[in-house]
């Protein structure tokens, strides 16, 4: 058989990939403006996620302007609210989680240079679990495959291009990450969005810091998108970024912004190994650039856990001990119903009808490390204290 030209062969798998990427936004996972919270919350769940029982709630209604709520036409009931709803009754009840004003917003890096952990799930579904609670949640995709932004609805290269994302900043052509912002069609997320263009240039700006004679110069461009956050995070209570699964030069500036970093790894020896050494490489890195670093805390969220493996639930044992406090004792459980919402462009909360099984998996990760983030914000710390937990 005679070699194909890699060109033409490339333009080949191209032409058909991309078109499948396309129909699949077609199906439904088009741009924000299209692409819908389809999911309603029962009288009963709205009660408990504002705080309040479904009869406050209903006298509420028309206060806030809800008298045309949809209702079952074989007994009038409600069917149920949207997350817009539910969050007018946490306005007006004074139920929001928010932090304070006094309050520092925090700022979480979903991190690990090894793929297929999980991380870009991980990032989606734990903005999905606090935009549900109530929280102002900012995304900021820092990986060049744009997994996160897909899943938020827009199209990487086609619908973002390299002025949309972090890069105007990085080489100094804006001066805050305020253009960049973007609203997405979840109540209380937004998102700086990625692109392949995101790749391309950090290898232009490797080069610049190569040319850089001046030492402390390139180590201050390290601390560029720790800077640019600050430009925009006084509106959020959490802000969460989505890393790329190497250490570049994107991956550091990402390791210096974070105020806390969350490690997803699977149980499994190669994984764990894999994660030593991003431990190792994180050192030496802030060894040399800032050594008055500091975190709030490092977690390692142990994914991909399969309860049916004898060998899973060993080394998980084994992770509990090496890494003592700093492991989360909940676990990201192997699930299909993940996997095949992610195929679909979806995170699990967002189903109309969501696996109860998984979101009781997910509400417990998620729920661990929430309370990370409440120790940390003063004005939370009378309310953990009354429950016991401070």
């Amino acid at each position: 058989m005679p070699a194909i030209r890699a060109l033409d062969k490339l333009d080949d798998i191209l032409a058909s990939s991309e078109n499948f990427l396309q129909k699949m936004h077609e199906r439904g996972n088009d741009p924000h403006q299209h692409k819908q919270l389809n999911r309603l919350f029962s009288p009963s769940e709205a009660a408990d996620m504002v705080g309040r029982d479904r009869t406050t709630l209903a006298r509420a209604e028309a206060e806030l302007g809800m008298e045309s709520l949809q209702r079952n036409p074989a007994n009038n009931r409600r069917v149920g609210y949207t997350l817009e709803q539910v969050q007018a009754f946490r306005e007006h009840f004074g139920t929001l989680p928010q932090r304070a004003d006094s309050d520092p917003p925090i700022t979480i890096a979903c991190q690990n240079f090894k793929g297929g952990v999980g991380k870009s799930t991980t990032c989606v579904n734990f903005a999905h679990y606090l935009a549900l609670k109530g929280y102002r949640v900012l995304v900021v995709d820092t990986d060049s495959q744009a997994t996160t932004t897909s899943m938020f609805g827009y199209m990487p290269d086609a619908q973002v291009t390299q002025e949309q994302t972090l890069l105007p900043y990085l080489d100094s052509s804006q001066s805050s990450l305020v253009y960049a912002v973007r609203k997405t069609y979840w109540p209380n997320i937004d998102l700086i969005p990625s692109c392949l263009a995101l790749y391309e240039a950090e290898m232009a700006i490797a080069a610049h810091l190569a040319a850089e004679d001046d030492r402390a110069k390139r180590l201050q461009f390290f601390s560029e998108l720790k800077y640019g956050i600050e430009t925009v995070s006084q509106h959020y209570d959490v802000v969460l970024l989505d890393s790329p699964p190497a250490l570049g030069l994107i991956s550091i500036n990402v390791l210096l912004a974070a105020d806390a970093l969350l490690v997803p790894t699977a149980p499994r020896m190669y994984d764990f190994t894999s994660t030593v050494q991003f431990f190792r490489m994180v050192r030496n890195y802030i060894s040399q650039i800032d050594t008055t670093k500091e975190y709030r805390w490092i977690a390692v969220l142990t994914t991909l856990f399969d309860q049916r493996l004898v060998s899973h639930k060993q080394f998980f044992e084994v992770m509990q001990a090496c890494f003592g406090d700093g492991i989360l004792q909940h676990v990201f459980f192997q699930s299909s119903e993940i996997i095949n919402s992610a195929v679909q462009y979806l995170g699990s909360y967002e189903q109309p009808k969501p696996n109860r099984k998984v979101l009781e998996m997910l509400d417990g990760v998620f729920g661990e490390i929430e309370l990370r983030i409440l120790r940390e914000w003063p004005s939370k710390r009378a309310m953990l204290h009354e429950k016991g937990i401070a």
